[in-house]
């Protein structure tokens, strides 16, 4: 699988060089297909490329869409053709996921999240609204994990960037989990490390993070929420 890692300062201090060769080095095994790295105004976001479909070797992540957005994609988009057809406009069926996926959200917003189906994990960075988007599809194959403070945000495929070197402190509630049947999905051994759960996404902004539904089993269910 494909890799990525960034890291969002809320005061627009850019990520150190010590801490993102750090970073570069640990998400490295997971993307043997080359590297790319975008940097703007605190945001580093890296990519490390593992392509698995013909459509993949044209994918140059992070997307920039038309509208601005960044757009880090890790996964398989299962209905490319339906989409491409649904969104129109220059998209063709040779593009790759990535493009596909930075067109709907430009389209559709959050809402964009239900209708891609396969397996896959994903961040945009919006910069006019300073918002940072993290989700996952609904089972969840793809890992996406987080942590939070009141100075920046970090996210990674990869829990080793977010964990080594860090003084972290193990979650009772996970090891809870572990004994009696099996964790919440929004946990990780790490109190300071959080997963997106299956079928959600989360939105973070300078001022906080709430996490929100985009796919449930009953159309008709309240939508889950968590604060952490």
């Amino acid at each position: 699988m494909s890799a990525q890692y960034g890291r969002w300062n809320f005061r627009s201090v850019d990520v150190t060089s010590s801490d993102s060769e750090d970073a570069r080095a640990l998400v490295a095994p997971f993307g043997p297909d080359g590297e790319r790295i975008y940097r703007n105004k605190g945001l580093t976001v890296i990519f490390r490329a593992f392509s698995t479909s013909e459509e993949a070797t044209t994918e140059r992540q992070p997307i920039i869409s038309p509208s601005g957005a960044v757009v880090t994609w890790n996964g398989r988009l299962d209905n490319r053709d339906e989409l491409i057809r649904a969104l129109g406009g220059p998209l063709s069926f040779f593009d790759n996921d990535a493009s596909i996926v930075a067109a709907a959200y430009d389209l559709w917003g959050t809402r964009c999240f239900e209708k891609l189906v396969g397996d896959w994990a994903l961040s945009i960075w919006n910069p006019e609204e300073r918002i940072l988007l993290l989700a996952r599809d609904f089972v969840g194959v793809k890992h996406l994990y987080y942590s939070v403070d009141c100075a920046a945000v970090t996210w990674s495929t990869v829990l080793d960037p977010l964990v080594i070197g860090h003084n972290l402190a193990l979650d009772e509630s996970y090891l809870a989990g572990w004994l009696s049947a099996f964790p919440a999905p929004h946990l990780t051994p790490y109190g300071e490390v959080h997963s997106i759960p299956p079928g959600c996404f989360v939105s973070l902004t300078a001022r906080g993070h709430e996490i929100r539904n985009h796919w449930k089993f009953e159309e008709n269910s309240l939508s889950q929420r968590w604060r952490i």
